[in-house]
């Protein structure tokens, strides 16, 4: 009996110490902060490729409709002309935050998800120490972990494989959402069928304003994916690795 306690006591020490020294996976927390400190700094390269879309988008937005068909009344024109405008606009602006708002989600799955996936065991072969509880990883770490795996240090030892995976997900977010049938032409639709509806058009003059404007914002929907991709990072934007290689290095 007091052999086997012996043993027990032998054996959980030594898993304590094998635990103490092991290198940690990246969990559930560690992947939302590695996610948003990409996300963090890229949005600012988000906001003036949207911002360019709805100006082009908004000014061309009338292109080939016959006011005359949709009412005779020029003060009524003048008005849903007006509200057309403020709300295809303020719905850009949607686009804008709700894309922004996804980009942590997206660079997460690219991450974490997709082949090579950064996900496992990080002790064999053990490359780094897991530091103590509120102390960071170094970029000494981040050279040493040079196999794909679930910790950190390795996330940024391979960055520019991490980057490419989020940045062809990202614009795939882009290319979804902008196809025809896609959430945004589908938001645009909605908002000139209330308008319609508010300003009781009749029936030839509603499916003429809404088949314009829907023809309309979908062409520019059509080259979005497109100019998207060319004008986000088209350098791959480096300015931001080294802080955002620190900020994912804080995670345990």
């Amino acid at each position: 009996m007091k052999i086997f306690q012996s043993f027990n006591v032998f054996a959980t020490t030594f898993a304590m110490i094998f635990i103490a020294g092991s290198v940690k996976s990246c969990e559930k927390d560690c992947r939302a902060g590695i996610s948003n400190a990409f996300a963090d700094s890229w949005s600012n390269e988000v906001k003036p490729i949207f911002e360019n879309f709805k100006k082009n988008a908004t000014s061309n937005l009338f292109y080939g409709i016959s006011f005359d068909k949709i009412s005779s009344d020029p003060n009524v024109i003048n008005k849903i002309t007006k509200e057309l405008i403020n709300s295809v606009s303020g719905q850009c602006d949607n686009f804008t935050s709700e894309y922004i708002y996804e980009m942590p989600g997206v660079i997460q799955n690219a991450i974490f998800n997709e082949e090579p996936k950064f996900m496992g065991d990080c002790n064999n072969p053990k490359r780094v120490t897991q530091p103590p509880k509120g102390v960071n990883w170094t970029m000494d770490d981040c050279v040493k972990m040079d196999y794909v795996c679930g910790n950190p240090p390795s996330i940024c030892h391979f960055f520019d494989v991490n980057k490419n995976k989020s940045f062809v997900d990202l614009d795939q977010k882009i290319a979804n959402y902008s196809a025809p049938g896609g959430v945004y032409i589908t938001a645009i639709k909605n908002n000139v069928t209330a308008i319609a509806t508010n300003y009781n058009l009749t029936s030839d003059g509603a499916n003429h304003l809404e088949t314009c404007i829907s023809t309309n914002f979908q062409s520019w929907l059509n080259v979005f994916p497109a100019s998207f991709s060319s004008a986000f990072c088209p350098d791959m934007c480096p300015k931001y690795d080294t802080n955002i290689k620190l900020l994912l290095l804080s995670y345990p």
